[in-house]
């Protein structure tokens, strides 16, 4: 029965996620439809909003979601003078791809997105939530010239990233956990990428902004991850949220520290 769980699960997790996409009267008149080469030439399609400060901030949603999720980080970001980069992950919203792998492969398409912007920014950020936080974090340890990144509920990227169990329960999680990663693996058709515990700590002396939500176990294994990464990077923990929703508990703190980390990076 295990075994199926994890099959089921894993399966639902490489299937692609594909939605219809609206754009939002949030955004400024200046916003453009793009899309751009990814990894394994993927088209990827999103909105670009050219920069007045010079600095383009690049936007990535979580699972099962699509670009839309990132507008309260884009309309403040661009309210600010940033520019932003908002595009649908592969195999989500309206970007191809007939495949996910929770985050694994992303990272190749952040390096499309950082191709596209050559030449219209004179510096790079990144941010993200979930699994956009965690290809948030690996982008940045591969591709030098992202200046900073934001991720706020960084996903884990495999049961390497779990923290040590407390109690019985958690001992369970353990094995299920290793076991979705090899069916991840086996549908996918790659070998699980490096941990972001062993991740984080490369991007250095860059500096990182993690966000956890309180009322969320991620809190645990994110204070690992500000551990892993050194002292360039700083943790806020958002009282009475819930996982990537910070957005509604807190939006004028999340704003405000989000443009003062940014600000700060420049």
């Amino acid at each position: 029965m295990v075994v199926v769980s994890a099959n089921v699960t894993a399966l639902s997790y490489v299937h692609p996620a594909p939605s219809a996409i609206r754009r939002s009267s949030d955004l400024p008149p200046t916003t453009q439809d793009i899309s751009f080469l990814g990894g394994d030439d993927l088209t990827l399609r999103g909105w670009y909003i050219p920069p007045k400060n010079g600095m383009v901030i690049i936007l990535l949603h979580g699972y099962f979601s699509n670009r839309t999720e990132m507008i309260f980080a884009a309309r403040h970001l661009t309210a600010a003078g940033y520019g932003a980069l908002l595009y649908d992950e592969r195999g989500s919203g309206e970007s191809d791809g007939m495949q996910r792998s929770l985050g694994w492969r992303d990272v190749d398409d952040v390096g499309g997105a950082l191709a596209f912007l050559d030449g219209k920014a004179n510096q790079v950020g990144i941010a993200g939530c979930s699994i956009g936080g965690q290809i948030a974090v690996r982008a940045a340890a591969r591709y030098p010239q992202i200046s900073a990144v934001l991720a706020d509920g960084a996903a884990m990227v495999s049961a390497e990233d779990l923290p040590p169990p407390q109690d019985w329960a958690e001992r369970l999680i353990i094995p299920y956990d290793w076991l979705l990663d090899r069916f991840i693996e086996a549908h996918a058709g790659m070998a699980a990428p490096p941990s972001m515990m062993e991740t984080i700590s490369q991007i250095a002396p860059r500096p990182i902004m993690l966000f956890a939500a309180e009322l969320s176990n991620e809190k645990f294994y994110i204070r690992r991850f500000q551990q892993a990464a050194g002292a360039n990077a700083q943790l806020w923990e958002i009282p009475n949220a819930t996982h990537c929703h910070g957005v509604f508990v807190a939006p004028d703190e999340y704003a405000r520290r989000m443009l003062d980390f940014f600000d700060s990076s420049r």
